[in-house]
């Protein structure tokens, strides 16, 4: 069975939060094994997806590009597409069917026989 990997994030300024890159930056050592060393740090394959959150205008195009950075280096190839809820300023994304079928998705996608 694979390793599953569940990136979520509310969008700021149409990007993951600080803190989520904070601990993507911690990733680093694992680019610089599979660079400079030509190490494999993450050998076990996973399966990832990203779900994102935001009260805007709907840009995820940079978001979802730097999650999916981030689940690479941990040697995640196998991506669903992103899941997204927003103007969630006006509508909760409780309510926001699209979303909670996409959610549904990615459960399908990681309980999935390989």
């Amino acid at each position: 069975m694979k390793t599953l990997i569940l990136n979520g994030s509310p969008l700021y300024f149409s990007e993951l939060t600080g803190k989520l890159l904070d601990v993507g930056s911690r990733l680093q050592a694992y680019f610089c094994a599979r660079f400079f060393r030509k190490e494999e740090p993450v050998v076990k394959p996973k399966k990832g997806a990203v779900i994102l959150v935001g009260g805007g205008d709907g840009h995820i195009d940079k978001a979802y590009g730097t999650a999916c950075t981030l689940l690479h280096h941990m040697n995640c190839h196998d991506i669903h597409e992103a899941v997204y809820s927003h103007n969630t300023n006006e509508r909760s994304a409780i309510y926001d069917e699209n979303a909670l079928l996409g959610v549904k998705r990615i459960l399908d996608f990681f309980s999935a026989k390989e």
